[in-house]
């Protein structure tokens, strides 16, 4: 009895691996373009105090660190413990990620959401995940914003700027809106605007597919997709995650996610406030904290693709607000986005790589065509 065996086909580019080279080529365009603006930094970093620096490079490894704090507390409350040395690298990945893809973090939280798949997290629960650190995030923040404005009225500089109030308007409509959409989650069923929203969208989705049968684009055989249930699952994940009741029975790693959240901000204010003495023009803890959280403000409510430009120009007018002279503003500033947006960048890639090329040992075959064995 002989056996004749098919050789191997060659195997296929996967979209992984196509994903990464693209991500890659779009990070590479990011730094072209941004070139010079990179050996600018190079300068300031080369006239500034290497030991401010080297406290700074802590500083902001603790925040990552902070960060997975976080995604561990958040995964608890969904009932699922991983360990932190499995969640800190990846937190490099997903922030390299939200950097080469700018998408409101949507990149970063797409490829979380794919990892959590080996511990057994469904997808529509990885999309509650991100849901709760989003809540965590807003609730962190706008803590830090209100504490914010309570130094501005009291009797600092910035309380008479007009800008300034506009911004603080701004974040209390956003505020009273976000706290308006969470008592609404709390009502059963779906709410009024809810129901709106989802039979207007499935309306939109039959009208669409009616037309493309009638054009002769497809054929009245063919599932036609119609995104109204995937609308209704995030829905339903809004429902389930923030639901007082779930929140209350989770309430000790909630606060913690909480917690880990200010800690964020905190490190990246003192990343600010140590950097002056980095560049040689100190300035008070109080002018770091306010100038942080409103530079952070605007870069959040940007619709420029990861607020380039913006966070760079609103934290140097905020700063020239303060009577910092303009050099060192501007040098803060730079050194500001090294440490936080350009320097954790070539470690997220290696990570990146790292996990794909570790995703291909553990599946080598996911990516061949069937090949069928001929016994004789």
């Amino acid at each position: 009895m002989s056996e004749q065996f098919q050789p191997l086909a060659k195997p296929r580019l996967s979209l992984s691996r196509f994903a990464f080279y693209f991500i890659t080529l779009v990070a590479l365009i990011l730094i072209y373009l941004k070139f010079s603006e990179i050996q600018l930094i190079k300068e300031i970093f080369l006239r500034s105090n290497y030991l401010w620096l080297f406290s700074i490079i802590i500083v902001q490894v603790s925040s990552y660190y902070f960060l997975a704090l976080n995604y561990r507390d958040v995964l608890r409350i969904k009932d699922m413990d991983i360990p932190i040395k499995e969640l800190f690298p990846v937190t490099f990945v997903i922030q390299f990620l939200n950097q080469a893809l700018p998408s409101a973090g949507f990149s970063g939280q797409a490829f979380f959401v794919q990892y959590l798949k080996k511990f057994g997290l469904p997808i529509a629960e990885g999309i509650g995940r991100a849901i709760l650190e989003l809540a965590t995030l807003y609730m962190g923040f706008g803590t830090f914003f209100i504490i914010s404005a309570v130094m501005i009225f009291n009797g600092n500089k910035l309380g008479d700027r007009p800008e300034v109030m506009f911004l603080i308007y701004g974040f209390s409509f956003l505020a009273v809106i976000c706290i308006a959409v969470f008592f609404m989650l709390q009502k059963r069923g779906r709410g009024r605007i809810a129901r709106w929203v989802i039979n207007k969208l499935h309306a939109y989705f039959e009208k669409r597919n009616k037309k493309k049968i009638k054009n002769g684009e497809v054929s009245g055989n063919e599932n036609l997709s119609n995104h109204t249930e995937h609308v209704a699952m995030i829905y339903q994940q809004f429902k389930d995650s923030l639901r007082i009741g779930v929140l209350d029975k989770h309430k000790k790693a909630f606060w913690l996610a909480y917690l880990w959240q200010n800690m964020i901000m905190l490190a990246n204010i003192f990343t600010l406030y140590f950097l002056s003495f980095a560049v040689g023009y100190e300035i008070s803890f109080v002018v770091a904290f306010i100038t942080f959280t409103l530079t952070k403000f605007v870069a959040m409510v940007s619709f420029v693709p990861g607020a380039l430009g913006v966070f760079e120009g609103g934290m140097t007018l905020i700063l020239i607000s303060f009577g910092v002279p303009t050099e060192p503003a501007f040098a803060m500033t730079l050194l500001l986005r090294a440490f936080t947006f350009w320097f954790p960048m070539p470690v997220g890639w290696i990570l990146y790589r790292f996990y794909l090329h570790r995703e291909e040992l553990e599946h080598p075959y996911d990516d061949l065509p069937a090949v069928s064995n001929n016994q004789q």
